[in-house]
Parts: structure tokens; sequence; C-alpha cells
């Protein structure tokens, strides 16, 4: 009788033990790791950009035939060479998370742009009083933006366990800029003579901007950016020196060149 008492006392103890561990609380999950932005990274973007670009005149000498008739009746009028095309290439840049939620960081990037743009402006031969005869003159200037680069600091500031970066970004812009204006048809019944002149450099000047970029995986980003760009301006001089009579008159011509691009970007991480 006392080995069943026992038996049974231990059968209830071991009952007992392994109702308590039912009772237990299951372990805690870990707690979701924050995304760090931190390191170097490497991708490409495409996109659109668009110009809001145009060649104004400016002053004039006149030795010879007198400008002033020909501006009175609309000629040497600013040219619309504003476009909007294609844009895409590569970026590269390194990342410092130096805060829970801060980022600070640099890019740089480069991009093939499709802006190319001509305005042509065709006037018949017009009469003037007190200036005699106005002869049929075309007018034209082409701005063309073939690459576009940046290099730009960026700070932005995490949610989402860090994942999604709001960015303000800005700093250094250039590009190759081919300017150029022309006159078929000039002055002093010289038809047919070309008078032109032409800028093709490399421009800089400056870009601001901004952006949000979502950690997808932890090696991979996309991001969708804004930028306005700032190349300056250039001034070109019509010289209508080779033409009999002409010697001495001359036109300036300023070409600005600004813009927008707004693209999306793949980026990895190393």
């Amino acid at each position: 009788m006392n080995k069943l008492v026992l038996i049974a006392v231990a059968a209830m103890a071991v009952t007992g033990s392994a109702n308590a561990a039912d009772l237990k609380a299951p372990p805690l999950v870990g707690a979701p790791v924050a995304y760090n932005w931190s390191g170097f990274y490497l991708g490409g973007n495409v996109g659109v950009i668009w110009s809001n670009t145009s060649a104004d005149p400016g002053s004039f000498t006149t030795t010879g035939v007198d400008f002033t008739g020909r501006q009175a009746v609309g000629q040497f009028q600013s040219f619309n060479i504003g476009d909007t095309g294609f844009t895409g290439g590569v970026q590269t840049g390194y990342n410092w998370q130096f805060a829970p939620n801060w980022v600070a960081g640099i890019e740089a990037d480069l991009d093939y742009t499709g802006l190319n743009k001509t305005d042509t402006r065709v006037f018949a031969q017009t009469h003037f009083i007190g200036d005699g005869p106005i002869e049929a003159n075309t007018e034209s200037a082409t701005q063309r933006l073939s690459w576009l680069g940046t290099v730009r600091g960026r700070l932005g500031f995490t949610v989402l366990d860090n994942r999604l970066l709001a960015f303000a970004t800005g700093g250094f812009a250039y590009g190759s800029v081919n300017d150029s204006v022309q006159t078929i048809g000039v002055p002093n019944g010289a038809a047919g003579i070309l008078i032109g002149a032409s800028s093709d450099t490399v421009r800089t000047g400056w870009t601001v901007g901004g952006g949000v970029e979502y950690a997808f995986l932890n090696k991979w980003s996309a991001k969708l950016e804004y930028l306005y760009y700032d190349l300056g301006s250039r001034t070109l001089n019509l010289n209508y020196g080779s033409v009999p009579g002409d010697a001495g008159n001359t036109l300036n011509y300023k070409f600005h060149d600004n813009g927008n691009l707004a693209r999306v970007g793949l980026n990895y991480r190393f």
C-alpha cells in the first residue's frame, strides 16, 4: 500500500510540473532591427528633364546700316529654346547615419539628356518709314545640353524602422552645353550671307532639390528625386563685319541654361 501511495504522489508531482510549464508565457520574439543607411552605394536612374531657357537680345553697335528699324518691325526678338527630353544615367555615393533617425551623405551622378531645341524666325521684306526697305531675314538660335552631372550633399530623416528616408539635397552642377545663333539675309542687300556665333563648352553652376528613398531589401533601395539646376548664362556676339557696308555692326544674344529634372533610381548598398 505504501508503494502505491508513493507512485500516486510521484505521478501527481510530474503532472503538476507539466501543467506549470504549460502556463508559462511563450518566449518573446525579438524586436525588428532598425535599418541602417551607412555605407557606399551604386545605382542607376531614368527620368524626364525640361528646361525654361531663352536667348535674349542685348546691346548692339552700329556704324553702318541702322539696326533701329529692324528692331522696330520685330526682328532681334528673344528665342524660346526651352525643351523637354529623356534623361538617364548612373549615381554613386556614401551615407552616414549619425543619429537614430538622421542620415547625411554625398552623391555624384552623370546623366545623358535629350535637350536639343532650335527656334527659328522668318521675316519678309518690310518698308520702314525713314529707314528704307528692311531686307527679308531668317534668324535662329539653338541650345543643346548633351549631358548633366552633379556632386551634391544630402541630409535626410528616416521613418518606418529607418527604411524610408526623406532628404534634401544641393551642390555643384556641370554640363556640356552648345549654344548657337545665326542670321541669313542681313542688311544692305546681302541676302544669303550667313552671320553666326556659337559656343560649345562644359558649363558649371548649382543644383538643389529633394526626394524620398525606400530600402525594400537589406541591400537594395529605390528613390524618387527632383532637382532644379542652373548652369548660368553665355553671351554670343553676332559680328556683321563681313557684310559690305556693315563693318562695326554687332549684336549680342544672352543664352540662359537652367531647368528641372524628375527621376526614379535604384541603388545597391555595399
